[in-house]
């Protein structure tokens, strides 16, 4: 990792929206063409197959240390409805969730301090080819005749059915309690982290694993580009499946949001109990429309900037040459703006540069090696931003507003047909159908 710029929230405030004035905002999509959405799911796999399995680790806080606390993914209580009812607030220009007159989107600093995975979350994620990922999956669990446990006459993906029953036989064999481990872990990637089918770890789920594995990769990018993907293609066909991280949005949403019981000061919610009490007494009787309500609604008292379990942390708001951030997710690439929520992560919240950034998405079939390789030099070149002492927060520029509002202009003539305008997510119309 490199940090190639690292500077204040009042500095990088200003130079963002000075910046922002010359270069106009980003190209945006036709809102005519996107139909409402109608038959949306979120996918949320029975994680209760797992829950047998848990018995045959040897020591929970040992794996806790290696693999973060994926193993508490598990039992968290999602609400369904209230997933479904977050997807009309996306925003597809600028990869964000609008309500009312702010913008929040989870961050990587988030899932990673969630997910307490190991803390370099600044390295990017290739996708390799799939036969080199299940010769290293040979290895790492200590498998001898791999066609056992591929599906499609050896061409697709792993039949989970067959490494359950090699993870019990690993039980009895104290010299293969790290491989027990991670088969279990395999199975959380597989079934929470990175959705596959029904009974198949596909090879995308499979490689993301390896690479933690080799490298200790911190996966939140990962995470967080698949959820994107998912709310973008949703939101732009009016249908599909949330095939990412749904427990890990879920909690995201919940923590920002006032509530009765101040639940998220400790991590002692996320052992699980407390927090399906907190679910149940709360939200358990909202219909989808109730949450759409409540979303829509939601005035900026009644919203919790910073997260309680986030600490004053330098953040990332860009890399390269990009005034964001390429993820690059199991299946594609999709781009991410830190800068639109600064103050979501205790800094000044400022007119942010947007340039490129409702065009940066795609899938990796057809994808050029340059391109990727642009990407991996970007991810060399970090700029940070850190929060002054005694800042108050959260704040805004004087000039946000405005922007928020559609009042700035560029003062330099711009080459593109760049719109200006800060364009607003709104239900309204959808609610009363």
């Amino acid at each position: 990792m490199v940090v190639n710029r690292e500077i204040t929230t009042i500095k990088y405030m200003l130079e963002s929206e000075s910046l922002h004035m010359a270069e106009g905002d980003c190209l945006k999509l036709d809102v005519n063409g996107i139909p409402p959405l109608k038959d949306v799911r979120c996918i949320i796999n029975d994680a209760s197959r797992l829950f047998p399995l848990t018995k045959y680790m040897a020591d929970e806080t040992e794996f806790t240390k290696i693999y973060g606390r994926i193993l508490h993914l598990l039992k968290v209580p999602v609400l369904p409805l209230a997933i479904k009812a977050l997807i009309h607030f996306w925003d597809l220009d600028y990869r964000c969730f609008v309500f009312g007159n702010f913008d929040m989107v989870p961050t990587i600093k988030e899932y990673s301090v969630l997910t307490e995975f190991l803390k370099d979350t600044h390295k990017v994620y290739f996708c390799h080819k799939g036969e080199n990922v299940i010769e290293e999956l040979t290895k790492l669990l200590g498998i001898h005749q791999m066609n056992l446990y591929r599906e499609k006459n050896n061409s697709g993906g792993l039949r989970w059915k067959q490494l359950e029953e090699l993870l019990i036989a690993k039980k009895s064999n104290p010299s293969a309690k790290l491989e027990g481990y991670r088969i279990l872990a395999l199975g959380i990637f597989w079934l929470i982290l990175c959705l596959s089918t029904a009974g198949i770890i596909s090879l995308e789920a499979a490689n993301l694993f390896v690479e933690y594995e080799k490298t200790k990769i911190n996966p939140s990018a990962v995470i967080l580009a698949e959820t994107f993907l998912s709310l973008n293609h949703c939101k732009k066909t009016g249908k599909g499946s949330m095939r990412c991280c749904v427990p890990l949005l879920f909690i995201w949403l919940v923590s920002h949001m006032e509530s009765k019981t101040p639940l998220f000061k400790n991590f002692w919610w996320f052992n699980q109990k407390p927090l399906e009490l907190f679910v149940s007494s709360e939200w358990e009787n909202f219909s989808e429309d109730d949450w759409r309500v409540k979303l829509q609604e939601l005035p900026q008292s009644n919203f919790i900037w910073r997260a309680p379990w986030m600490k004053n942390v330098a953040c990332l708001m860009g890399y390269g040459k990009k005034p964001w951030v390429p993820l690059m997710g199991v299946t594609g690439y999709v781009s991410y703006a830190p800068t639109l929520v600064a103050r979501q992560l205790g800094g000044i919240q400022s007119i942010p540069r947007t340039v490129g950034i409702a065009q940066f998405t795609g899938i990796y079939k057809g994808v050029t090696s340059e391109m990727l390789e642009d990407i991996k030099q970007d991810w060399k070149s970090l700029v940070l931003v850190k929060k002054e002492t005694g800042l108050r927060s959260p704040t805004v520029s004087e000039r946000y507003p405005e922007w928020c509002n559609g009042g700035v202009t560029c003062a330099d003539p711009i080459s593109k047909p760049v719109g200006t305008r800060r364009k607003k997510v709104d239900c309204e119309e959808e609610l009363r159908e």
